[in-house]
């Protein structure tokens, strides 16, 4: 399963609220719109469900969210992926994909994170690990970044990182109350047939680090 080409297109507008683009755009071309947008997300949906097949016995179902919130398009469509033995956890494996990337990374969801388990404050021991781990990957694609940043932004290389203790204890100062994220990103230089492989194999090499917060 794959994405459509040039499914990146459909998020390179200013507006996003059905509000404002009722006072701009006809209804037809507010239909158009929305034909667009559902038909990305059914390929978006449908990519994350036959990914999920491979590994049935080791994440809960992702959360797929929706391609609207009811007011608003989405400026980006996301999935979270959770350990079966561990569904209620704030740590997760996030896919995301925007106008600017396609992003596979491991995170602290903070949105409603007191209605679930753990705390940033644990999650954010991982740092340690880091380096270790980077010794099982290819650090290409790889960067790590505070979770405040935005998602837009150009965010550390990984190996840039793990060669500068500056940079490391700069990164440990700004999530002192919130956490880092850190995965693969790729600018949309991914071919759609090979973007399932793609997530598939970030999927797998952020495992550990996912486990390790358990």
């Amino acid at each position: 399963m794959t994405l459509p080409a040039n499914y990146a297109k459909i998020f390179k507008r200013d507006c996003f609220t059905f509000k404002q683009l009722k006072e701009q755009l006809s209804t037809e071309e507010i239909e158009q719109i929305k034909i667009e947008y559902k038909t990305v997300w059914q390929a978006w949906k449908e990519l994350h469900l036959t990914i999920y097949s491979q590994f049935e016995n080791t994440f809960e179902r992702p959360k797929i969210e929706s391609w609207t919130n009811g007011w608003n398009l989405r400026n980006h469509f996301w999935a979270a992926y959770r350990l079966k033995d561990a569904p209620k956890s704030n740590a997760c494996l996030g896919v995301l994909i925007n106008r600017k990337q396609l992003q596979i990374y491991l995170m602290f969801q903070h949105y409603k994170s007191e209605q679930r388990v753990g705390l940033a404050t644990d999650y954010n021991q991982l740092l340690q690990q880091i380096p270790t781990w980077r010794q099982t990957v290819d650090c290409r694609h790889y960067q790590i970044w505070p979770q405040q940043e935005h998602e837009l932004d150009d965010h550390l290389p990984l190996s840039t990182y793990l060669n500068a203790p500056v940079l490391q204890e700069q990164l440990e100062k700004e999530i002192i109350d919130t956490s880092f994220q850190l995965g693969k990103v790729y600018y949309h230089d991914v071919p759609t047939e090979e973007i399932e492989q793609v997530i598939t194999k970030a999927l797998r090499e952020l495992l550990p680090l996912l486990q390790a917060c358990k």
